[in-house]
C-alpha cells in the first residue's frame, strides 16, 4: 500500500518541473516524456480519493504557465487525463505494468491530443504525429518510474 505523504507529493511535482524544462539537444526535444503526466498519474493511481481532477487542473495551470503556452490548455488536458484514471483506477491496478505501460501511452496520448488541438487551433502546432512522441518515451519508462516512485514512497512515507 502507497501511503499519502503531502511532502513527496510536492518534491515529485518540483523535480517534474524541472525535468520537463531541462535543456535537452533539438534532436531529443520531440522524444522528451511528459514528466508532470507521468507524476500526476502515479499518484492518481496512488492515492485516487485524494489526489484527482482538482488536483491535476491545478497541476496543468503550473505547467501552462512554467511552458508559457496558452493558459488552461495543459489544466484541461491533465484533468481529462486524471479523470480517466480515476474513472478505470481499480481495473488499471489489476493490469501487470506492461499493460499499464500501455494504457500510459493512451492517457498521455489523448492528453497531448488535447494540448495539439487547442495548439492547430491558435495556429502554433506543427505537422505529422510527432507530438505523440513523448507518450511513446513515457510509455516506456513507466514500469521503472513506477517502481522508483512506489519503492519511494515506502521508504519516506
Amino acid at each position: 500500500m502507497i501511503r499519502f505523504n503531502p511532502v513527496l507529493i510536492l518534491f515529485s511535482l518540483c523535480a517534474a518541473f524541472v525535468l520537463s524544462i531541462v535543456y535537452l539537444p533539438s534532436q531529443l526535444q520531440f522524444w522528451r516524456p511528459d514528466w508532470s503526466a507521468l507524476v500526476i498519474l502515479f499518484w492518481v493511481y496512488a492515492a485516487p480519493h485524494r489526489i484527482g481532477v482538482f488536483f491535476s487542473w491545478t497541476v496543468g495551470l503550473f505547467q501552462d504557465v512554467l511552458e508559457g503556452s496558452t493558459l488552461g490548455m495543459n489544466a484541461f488536458a491533465y484533468a481529462v487525463m486524471a479523470y480517466l484514471l480515476v474513472s478505470m483506477y481499480q481495473r488499471f491496478k489489476l493490469f501487470p505494468l506492461i499493460q499499464q505501460s500501455f494504457m500510459v501511452f493512451m492517457l498521455i496520448g489523448i492528453d497531448l491530443m488535447i494540448c495539439h488541438l487547442v495548439k492547430s487551433v491558435t495556429g502554433v502546432s506543427a505537422s505529422g504525429f510527432v507530438y505523440l512522441y513523448p507518450a511513446i518515451t513515457s510509455a516506456a519508462i513507466w514500469p521503472f518510474f513506477y517502481l522508483m516512485m512506489s519503492n519511494l514512497t515506502r521508504k519516506l512515507g
